[in-house]
């Protein structure tokens, strides 16, 4: 192949990824439904990075899987999505303005070296059934809750504090690791007692209001679901949102958190 014709076939790779991201957004804005839209978008960005590792260069490859959208607007999930679309969409634009500048730069480390994208491809697990607890100090029931989530409906549950640190600040590795994420378990439970005056109340932990809002922000209050233990007190913002309540354990509830999952396709 010539080399026009080498950086021809990878601009046409390229804009086809940026159409099929257009595709998704437009999709998600005409029938609404982001937690579909969220999981399209996820499924792209794993073929996205497969095909720049085969097609252009491993090393773009690499730079896409590592793409991560750090904010969110909470209660817009769909201006979210459309973002992180953008945010990939520029990558890829730049990208062929890349490789029209200097082609060689780009494409050449690649040609006749299959076996190269083939050690670096990336991973493509699906992650609609991966599950993201939030929790605070009450560890037996998120040892019981991840355990249920494991074991009886087969989900892969995250748990931040099991997760390696590998060198990244507390923010970083709450937000990488919960960008996996398709669905969020929140427990809330009586952790911190709190004194007003002359009244005294237990609440969750603020990591655990915090982690709910960016969830409720990236992925919709509809795939976010509230485990609420009896005596904690629920914070004014959440009055009137659905949530299960739990008297010790959260094997009590069952049924409804399994109601929830199904709802949510995840089982």
């Amino acid at each position: 192949m010539e080399i026009n014709g080498k950086v021809k076939n990878a601009i046409n790779v390229i804009e086809k990824l940026v159409d099929e991201l257009s595709e998704i957004v437009k999709r998600a804005k005409a029938d609404g439904d982001i937690p579909a839209a969220k999981e399209r978008l996820q499924r792209w960005k794993s073929h996205a990075v497969t095909h720049l590792s085969e097609e252009i260069n491993p090393n773009e490859g690499k730079k896409l899987e590592n793409k991560r959208k750090g904010s969110f607007i909470m209660g817009e999930p769909l201006r979210n999505l459309a973002d992180e679309a953008d945010m990939y969409r520029g990558f890829l634009l730049s990208l062929v303005e890349e490789i029209q500048k200097r082609p060689d730069g780009i494409l050449f480390p690649l040609v006749g070296t299959k076996t190269i994208s083939k050690q670096v491809e990336a991973p493509s697990p699906s992650t609609s059934r991966t599950v993201f607890i939030v929790y605070g100090h009450d560890e037996l029931n998120l040892l019981r809750l991840e355990k249920l989530l494991k074991e009886r409906w087969q989900l892969e549950p995250i748990v931040l504090s099991s997760e390696a640190g590998r060198g990244r600040t507390l923010i970083e590795k709450f937000e990488q690791e919960a960008q996996r994420a398709t669905y969020a378990v929140t427990l809330f439970t009586p952790d911190d007692l709190i004194e007003v005056e002359d009244k005294k109340y237990a609440q969750a932990r603020p990591n655990v209001i915090f982690e709910m809002g960016w969830f409720y922000g990236r992925l919709g209050r509809q795939r976010v679901c509230i485990l609420f233990k009896r005596g904690t007190k629920i914070h004014s913002d959440l009055d009137g949102i659905m949530r299960i309540e739990f008297a010790e354990n959260v094997e009590e509830i069952l049924p409804q958190l399994e109601k929830e999952l199904k709802g949510a396709g995840l089982i």
